[in-house]
């Protein structure tokens, strides 16, 4: 069990106030800038101040050891800058600074003429920081905006590998994240490398493996008796109304009755705006939706992304959505993404989704109308989205033909009779 001391160093008034962080093997002093006076220094009295310093550097070491991430005196020097706030305006010539700083004008940025951007992509920044101070740690170093080179660029994509066990597609939008931040300071002024600037400076990227549920999944899942449990009906209930109205999840959980609308036509649909676009969505409502409704007096109750990405794999493996197919998922040991073939169950997120209905919808119905739900802009970016290339078009091209040959003897003996 690591343990969380403050101490003093001599009887010199005054003296630094040290925090000391010791688990197992590991013995880390390190300066908190606080001076106090010896003689009123009293260890097990400590003031609210360094009660929570002592709850951050318990909760970050927890944390690092859940993920297997480096723990050194430059990380605790560093959760000590963060607890005093000065890492926040720190040296505005390190890379981690000027993310902090283009996040924080992020909600008042003009981008395609819009104002602000979504709660995501903000998540999105926040999250490459936090992989950027891991990477910072594992160097034991601070990068500045002039060392944002091609060494640095391929050291991070091998990192981010693995030791982060991230994607490709992960790691790329890392990596466009930080030019775009470096571009921006250069705008602003600041001194960048000429690297980063490069077209060899470039995101990496993997075609995604996708996974789905088609409909005779879908109504299997349905149709599965979940014995009464009622945290897996309630998920089971929310995966379906996702694969129905192709909601994202953050929407998804905050639809209610307000949200159902009749048509002139006396048809029922879900009106909702997507706090990602800022599109406001119609979306009729399916017979399962509707049913859903009606049993429940309502939309199921609501609950956190995590738990519906726990209880909806549970779901789909008692209603044995079995087949094994290729597909990536996190080591629910190691955390780190690994590809390989699983039972389809396995590769179950709440992305599925909105993948499926898409996916089921496409070749059925106009690709603007299932863009008009999805919020895609563009064919091509459907077309990306639920995996869709020229080549998937061929069998459909040789199936046309053979039939048109098939039906041309007949048409011209029918002529000569």
């Amino acid at each position: 069990m690591a343990t969380i001391k403050f101490l003093i160093k001599g009887d010199k008034n005054p003296s630094t106030v040290y925090l000391r962080l010791r688990d197992k093997t590991l013995d880390l002093t390190v300066s908190t800038s606080i001076s106090v006076d010896p003689k009123e220094w009293n260890p097990k009295e400590l003031d609210n101040n360094l009660l929570d310093l002592q709850t951050m550097v318990r909760k970050a070491r927890n944390e690092t050891i859940t993920t297997n991430q480096t723990m050194n005196k430059y990380w605790l020097e560093s959760l000590v800058l963060d607890w005093k706030g000065e890492n926040e305006k720190g040296n505005p010539d390190l890379l981690r600074e000027q993310m902090k700083l283009y996040k924080k004008r992020l909600p008042t940025k003009v981008r395609n003429g819009k104002i602000g951007v979504s709660s995501g992509t903000l998540r999105n920044y926040q999250t490459t920081i936090e992989r950027l101070k891991k990477f910072e740690v594992y160097k034991k170093h601070n990068y500045k905006l002039t060392e944002i080179d091609f060494t640095f660029h391929d050291e991070y994509i091998r990192y981010a590998q693995k030791t982060l066990g991230l994607s490709l597609n992960s790691i790329g939008k890392d990596i466009r994240q930080f030019k775009t931040v470096c571009l921006d300071s250069k705008d602003r002024g600041l001194k960048v490398n000429q690297n980063v600037l490069s077209r060899n400076f470039s995101a990496p990227s993997e075609k995604t493996l996708f996974t789905t549920l088609n409909t005779n999944e879908i109504r299997t899942i349905r149709d599965h008796d979940l014995k009464g449990v009622d945290y897996l009906e309630n998920a089971r209930d929310w995966l379906l109304i996702g694969c129905w109205t192709g909601c994202r999840v953050g929407d998804l959980m905050k639809l209610t009755r307000d949200n159902i609308e009749s048509h002139v036509t006396g048809a029922k649909f879900i009106r909702y705006t997507q706090s990602k676009t800022g599109k406001t969505v119609n979306v009729p409502l399916h017979p399962d939706v509707e049913n859903i409704i009606a049993k429940r007096d309502g939309f199921p109750r609501a609950i956190s992304d995590q738990r519906l990405n726990d209880y909806i794999k549970i779901v789909c493996k008692k209603a044995k959505i079995n087949q094994r197919i290729k597909g990536t998922r996190q080591n629910p040991k190691t955390h780190l993404k690994e590809t390989g073939y699983f039972e389809k169950w396995e590769l179950v997120r709440s992305h599925i989704m909105r993948r499926s209905f898409a996916t089921n919808h496409y070749n059925k119905l106009p690709n603007k109308v299932i863009m008009a739900v999805t919020g895609h802009a563009t064919e091509k970016m459907l077309l990306n989205y639920i995996g869709e290339v020229e080549n998937d078009h061929i069998q459909d091209y040789m199936e046309f033909w053979t039939k048109q040959n098939e039906e041309s003897p007949k048409r011209l003996n029918q002529k000569i009779g």
